[in-house]
């Protein structure tokens, strides 16, 4: 019998969603990754799953309506055995069990600069799709980039996808650039917002966030430097340059100027419009 439903779970995407969301234990106090993709999340959530022993649900999306229209993406190309869906079956879990005061989440929300995120993200779903060519220009992947708007959803994922789901208006919190990362909390929710950029912290950040006790080691997980558009990817963040009113958009935006000061954002500006582009990226 056991065999017979890993067969039909196996060509099944309802049959796989289901057996997965059964599978799912949220414990007394969930510990949820919820940022943006190409944030550094994935190493956090292994991070913390590692040190904790719990499960650490890893979901980009907490609104129904959003969520509903990334499912419906992901099937459109999906093939068996769906590991790409999981995120997206652990975020309906997590919606039929909002976070309230008598069942509190513990959550860790990863940011990073506006640029290098939209870049980074903007080569995965490409290389995701097949939709790189390996022999397109920088100047031509460039007008692609800013033509599907890819600079567009880190200015505005808190205000779509964070506050709405969590009911948290993090522009109304403080954050220290210089620590670079802050707590948020309520009676529903206690929440790590925590930089790429200050990943250095991140062990000893952690640490004291969940309790443990001492530093939870983070290891790179999800580099570019390993995906198969590698390459293109290096030559691509050597050779770009954007445009002004680009990057005055970017770096002028209430994200930006809430996560990085202002001496951090001019760097930024330069790395994009007069040198060599940013690192490779992780998340």
């Amino acid at each position: 019998m056991k065999s017979v439903v890993r067969r039909i779970s196996g060509r099944s995407y309802v049959v796989s969603k289901q057996i997965a969301i059964a599978r799912m234990h949220r414990g007394d106090r969930p510990l949820v990754v919820f940022s943006m993709g190409k944030t550094g999340s994935t190493a956090i959530a292994r991070a913390v799953q590692d040190a904790t022993g719990a499960r650490a649900f890893q979901v980009f999306r907490l609104v129904p309506d959003r969520l509903a229209e990334a499912e419906a993406r992901y099937r459109a190309d999906a093939r068996p055995p769906y590991h790409g869906a999981l995120h997206l079956w652990e975020s309906e879990y997590l919606l039929r069990r909002p976070p309230t005061p008598a069942a509190p989440w513990t959550l860790i929300t990863t940011v990073r600069e506006p640029v290098a995120q939209a870049v980074s993200a903007f080569f995965h779903g490409g290389g995701r799709r097949g939709v790189l060519d390996a022999g397109s220009a920088t100047d031509e992947l460039v007008h692609t980039m800013l033509d599907e708007q890819w600079l567009r959803p880190p200015r505005r994922w808190f205000d779509r996808e964070f506050a709405p789901a969590l009911g948290v208006d993090v522009f109304a919190q403080p954050f220290d650039p210089v620590l670079g990362h802050a707590v948020v909390e309520t009676p529903a929710v206690r929440v790590l917002l925590l930089r790429q950029e200050s990943f250095a912290v991140a062990p000893e950040v952690l640490g004291k966030f969940l309790g443990r006790g001492g530093p939870v080691p983070v290891a790179a997980r999800n580099e570019a430097s390993t995906k198969q558009y590698a390459e293109q990817y290096r030559r691509f963040l050597a050779a770009v340059r954007l445009p002004g009113p680009v990057l005055d958009q970017a770096y002028s935006s209430r994200y930006a100027r809430h996560f990085y000061a202002d001496s951090e954002l001019e760097r930024f500006r330069q790395r994009w419009a007069d040198g060599p582009g940013a690192a490779a990226s992780s998340g």
